[in-house]
């Protein structure tokens, strides 16, 4: 699996998934986790590590799909 080139200042998303981030850094020990900048819904700056194979630069949605449960008798 190739890895997407990442840049600090770059907008990515987990692949799973989430709202847009922005890459302001890397780990200290290791290359492949980027720390990632977002607003939560209170508009509150987060921020998190995330290995590099989760994030793309393309977005994503979060889908949920939910079936119904069958019923019992």
């Amino acid at each position: 699996m190739q890895q997407e080139e990442i840049q600090i200042g770059d907008v990515v998303w987990l692949k799973s998934g989430s709202p847009a981030m922005v890459v302001d850094g890397f780990h200290q020990t290791s290359k492949n986790f980027y720390r990632c900048f977002w607003f939560n819904e209170e508009a509150n700056a987060v921020s998190e590590y995330f290995n590099q194979l989760s994030l793309t630069t393309t977005k994503t949605e979060l889908q949920l799909v939910i079936k119904d449960k069958p019923k019992e008798q």
